[in-house]
């Protein structure tokens, strides 16, 4: 035989192998276990008999002028090993197609009359079909060698190993075809899935059997239906994808290129292609079915040709994240004088994409095996997708009229809510008012409250509450009157806030700080009558009712002759305890009625799961819009501990609330990211401090450098609508991953799809959050209510939905995941905005990170994402635009990268302390080399040197082109994997430059790899 050139396939694997380390991804492994005499010098000569029967076992694979050819090699051997040998290590040992041969033969001896033949060869001269002849043949080898039955008939020589076709004329064909179909995108939703799921990695595989009866259920419906098995398995894996959230499920699957009738040689006669679909919840299943079919069929006539040809796509190990492979098992091979079993496919070790569905359909049984990247998918999320499977195919053979989204996937346990620990013993019944008189009795020497030099006692702080209360009962407020507080930072302000509790009111808190706009709607939509002020605040609810002076507060003796304060009212579970705004998606702030059992339960949940009591002191740094103020204040006073309250110029300054933390001795202190940011900088290190982090998201590198100078870290979550925080998780002292944990006391969760019914563990919904936390609703809002709080059809709770995304770990916790509001489509791709962020600040120069999209679909520039970085203190060089692009390429797709980067001082922050979106300024796109879309006629400011005038030719010649620009996008002129090698390979020849493949792909202009060719140069002279 001589030297041909590698066929199509071949060459896309080749070229691959040559772009990144595959591992062993395109190893293809099986396994044939004997049981009885077992002749060994037999088995050795019948695998000598193999090899020359079927020359593409011993090929070796070479380049030549830049395209592999294939010559004849070395034939392999068998080999023999003892029972210590690693089957999982043997399958994974390495080719060198180089040297050849691309397959082994190895012998495990485990006793006297117990042996393993693995075999394992390359996919660039094998398929799945080749197994069945390789097997068949060796069966008969063996026997004849063994004297047991004649040789086979010899078999001609071979013509092709590789049966792709890229004609001129099956090229158009196909070009056609896929020019007006989707094609596959590089992300995927499955359960848990973390990370990129581009390229290969180490891997596991998890396997079953599909029930035998279940099997003939699927074949009936599948001819009831009018379409074949496999068409049938393919559109409920379209469906499970949809059901985890694909709105456009692809999934690539292998297609035989054999002739009709070929099934005599081996070879690479199979070509991936992808279907994608669009498929609707409500679709029956059958006419789902139908429709994929019809897909899977239309590109039957192009099956021979590769879709990066086709298509003009880079190539790549993954056409899409998911794929199927389906193979029809032969008759059980036997071996003379054996009984035999075999393992028809073993997994090799490496694995490519998220999720590969291997499947074996014989006469007794259907395997099915799952592999999966370990780096991307755990085993248990693997197993559970095999799970969900099983009930969905379980589900279409009982009823395949049933709609998509229908058809019953989930078991028990995923459809329960998750829930916290049951409620404290005492939180029954409780109100803040009676919360307050325990600890009121039981502390009243103690110190309550400090602030600047100013300190009192339970004593006194009950006494001035309590009076000042009487007096609202004087002014006339009742169980349910709202009553604003508006007051600077102090005890008074505290003191308001018991005051209008114990009086039966509701609390109203006005920031001093807002806007005289914003502060009248609320006051309006509130309907309050009555506001608590200083002398310095009054001006700000002034004529909105009538105004109560705080000054004085403290100190002040009643004078002889006063009338009786009016006794103060009970309060009720049910009654409303406060009334906060928060901001509206409309503009509109709403008003959310938080009742005081949802109150006492938040603050009695703390304090059992902090172990509060009256050793602790908080300091007090939140604002008393933000609800979250509530914690810190009244905590420490239900429990005796103290707080202390930072006023409004230390609660913005870090280095004043680090001495305070110091001064006081401050146990415990809450705050957003950005606060523990200010603190962190200003040095702060407080070994016996509680820390609580909630507010926005709270990145990972954050937390191991807060975690370092805390006793203890806890990230907290819960929206204003289910009382402060709903979900809390301790941090450990080096945590490599942030969650916000499980629910907290009295609290359940769910996790809910765009139909509001729970999604399965893993996947990524809407996060709702019901319990005893959960507020009334929205004042004056029956609408937005309605909508927002909702009751879950199958239990008849009520839940409110939060608009965040999360999703449920293995281990029992949540992921929070962002805003659905900060989901934004680019180019037909979902991204998630705060997953780019949180990418973002894991790079070591990066403090904090907002990430938004800028531009209009209609600009000729179109969307871009825009990254805003804040850099650390102390990095002396900050990095480039292209260096976080490289730090975020290995763990986020292409379109999430963002092509701008406009660093800032800080991130612009609302009064709550969050990012605040909106303020983010317009970017400015730092200088860099002009990327696509340049100019073509080489009119750029970058010269044409001899060795990008070089480049441009040799890429001339390849393509057979007159001319080429200096930004022109080489796939858009026709490159594909063969011509870069090509270009690569003369390259080398006439310039003695050696440029990595990944030049190609990653920028592929001749200005980018004429950079890469003089970077090469120039390192080679040094």
């Amino acid at each position: 035989m001589i030297s041909i050139p590698a066929g199509p396939a071949q060459q896309g694997i080749w070229v691959n192998e040559r772009l990144a380390p595959l591992g062993s991804v395109h190893h293809m492994p099986f396994a044939v276990h004997f049981e009885g005499a077992l002749d060994e010098a037999a088995l050795t000569a019948a695998c000598a008999d193999l090899a020359a029967r079927h020359p593409a076992l011993s090929l070796t694979v070479r380049e030549e002028h830049g395209v592999p050819v294939l010559s004849p090699g070395p034939i392999p051997e068998l080999t023999v090993r003892g029972p210590a040998a690693d089957l999982t290590e043997l399958c994974a040992e390495p080719f060198d197609l180089a040297a050849g041969p691309p397959a082994r033969f190895t012998l495990l001896r485990t006793d006297g009359t117990h042996a393993t033949l693995l075999v394992v060869v390359h996919h660039i001269v094998f398929d799945g079909t080749s197994t069945d002849v390789l097997l068949r043949d060796l069966a008969q080898c063996y026997a004849h060698r063994a004297g047991r039955g004649p040789a086979p008939e010899p078999l001609a020589p071979p013509t092709a190993y590789d049966t792709a076709d890229t004609g001129p004329e099956a090229l158009a064909a196909a070009s056609a075809h896929w020019a007006d179909r989707p094609l596959p995108t590089a992300g995927v939703l499955l359960p848990g899935l973390s990370g990129s799921p581009d390229g290969v990695g180490p891997g596991a595989a998890v396997g079953f059997d599909l029930d035998p009866a279940l099997r003939a259920e699927l074949a009936v419906t599948a001819e009831k239906i009018g379409v074949t098995f496999f068409e049938l398995v393919l559109a409920a894996l379209h469906t499970l994808l949809l059901r985890y959230g694909n709105e456009r499920p692809a999934v690539a699957v292998d297609l035989g290129t054999r002739a009709p009738g070929d099934t005599a040689g081996i070879g690479v006669h199979v070509n991936e292609l992808p279907v994608v679909t669009s498929p609707g919840a409500r679709t029956p299943f059958g006419e789902f079915a139908r429709a994929v079919r019809a897909e899977l069929r239309a590109g039957y006539p192009h099956r021979r040709v590769p879709l990066a040809r086709a298509a003009r796509v880079r190539p790549g190990v993954t056409l899409a994240p998911v794929s199927l492979t389906y193979r029809r098992r032969i008759a059980p091979v036997k071996f003379a004088g054996l009984r035999t079993g075999i393992d028809w496919v073993l997994f090799p070790g490496t694995a490519r994409g998220a999720l590969r569905v291997h499947l074996v359909d014989g006469p007794d049984r259907l395997g099915v095996l799952l592999m999966h990247r370990t780096e991307l998918l755990t085993s248990e999320r693997a197993e559970r997708i095999g799970v969900h499977l099983r009930r969905l195919l379980a589900s279409v053979a009982a009823a395949p009229g049933t709609a998509l989204g229908d058809l019953p996937l989930l078991d028990d346990a995923e459809r329960a809510p998750l829930c916290g620990p049951a409620p404290a013993a005492d939180a029954e019944g409780a109100t803040l008012p009676s919360l307050l008189a325990g600890a009121f009795a039981a502390h009243t020497g103690r110190v309550a409250v400090s602030a600047g030099e100013q300190s009192l006692t339970y004593g006194e702080l009950a006494d001035a509450a309590r009076s000042l209360a009487g007096r609202l009962v004087g002014a006339g407020v009742t169980p349910g009157t709202v009553v604003a507080v508006c007051a600077e930072r102090s005890p008074e302000m505290l003191a308001a806030v018991l005051a209008v509790s114990l009086a039966g009111g509701v609390h109203l808190p006005v920031d001093p700080g807002y806007p005289a706009e914003r502060i009248a709607f609320v006051l309006a939509d509130a309907g309050a009558p009555v506001a608590l002020a200083q002398r310095g605040t009054a001006d700000r609810v002034a004529g909105h009712g009538r105004t109560l002076l705080l000054d004085g507060l403290f100190g002040s003796v009643p004078a002889a002759g006063a009338a009786t304060p009016a006794p103060l009212p009970a309060v009720a579970p049910d009654d409303l305890a406060y009334l906060i705004y928060t901001s509206g998606s409309t503009g509109r702030p709403k008003g959310v009625e938080v009742p005081h059992s949802a109150l006492a339960h938040l603050l009695l949940a703390f304090r059992d799961r902090l172990d509060a009591g009256p050793e602790d002191v908080w300091l007090a740094v939140t604002s008393l819009s933000f609800d979250i103020s509530a914690l810190e204040l009244l905590l420490p006073l239900i429990t005796g501990g103290r707080v202390v309250i930072a006023d409004e110029a230390e609660a913005r300054d870090g280095r004043a609330l680090t001495a305070l933390v110091e001064r006081h001795a401050v146990t415990h202190l809450q705050a957003t990211p950005s606060g523990w940011r200010l603190m962190l900088d200003a040095g702060l290190t407080a070994p016996a401090l509680t820390a609580l982090s909630g507010g926005e998201a709270l990145p990972p590198p954050l937390a191991r450098r807060l975690r370092e100078r805390v006793g203890r870290l806890w990230n907290v979550y819960g929206p204003t609508e289910t009382t402060i925080w709903s979900t809390a998780a301790e941090l450990p002292p080096v945590p490599d991953e942030v969650t916000v944990g499980r629910p907290i006391a009295g609290t359940a969760v769910l996790v809910l799809g765009p139909d509001g019914l729970p999604v399965p563990h893993g996947v990524t919904g809407e996060l709702a959050i019901g319990g005893a936390g959960l507020a009334r609703g929205y004042r004056g809002r029956p609408e937005l209510t309605a909508e927002r709080f909702v009751t879950d059809p199958g239990t008849g709770s009520r839940y409110y939905r939060t608009g965040d995304l999360a999703r449920l770990r293995p281990d029992g916790a949540l992921d929070c995941l962002g805003r659905l509001d900060d989901q934004v489509k680019l180019r037909g791709h979902r991204i998630e905005l705060g997953e780019i962020e949180a990418r973002l600040q894991e790079h070591p120069a990066v403090a904090a990170a907002a990430v938004a999209v800028r531009g209009s679909a209609d600009d000729p520039g179109g969307q871009t994402l825009a990254a805003y970085p804040v850099w650390r203190a102390g990095v002396p060089v900050p990095p480039t635009a292209a260096e976080l692009r490289a730090h975020l390429a290995p763990t986020l797709p292409e379109v999430m990268i963002p092509g701008i980067f406009h660093a800032l001082p800080a991130l612009p922050l609302t009064p709550n302390g969050k990012t605040d979106r909106r303020a983010l300024p317009e970017p400015v796109r730092a200088p860099e080399t002009p990327g696509l879309g340049e100019p073509s006629d080489g009119t750029a400011d970058e010269p044409w040197d001899e060795v990008t005038t070089e480049v441009a030719a040799i890429w001339c010649e390849v393509l057979g082109l007159p001319s080429v620009g200096l930004y022109d996008d080489l796939f858009d002129l026709g490159a594909h994997s063969l011509t870069i090698t090509q270009v690569a390979a003369r390259i080398r020849r006439r310039l003695g430059a050696e440029v990595p493949l990944q030049v190609f792909y990653e920028d592929p202009t001749v200005a980018a790899v004429a950079d890469a060719v003089t970077l090469e140069l120039l390192t080679e002279e040094n």
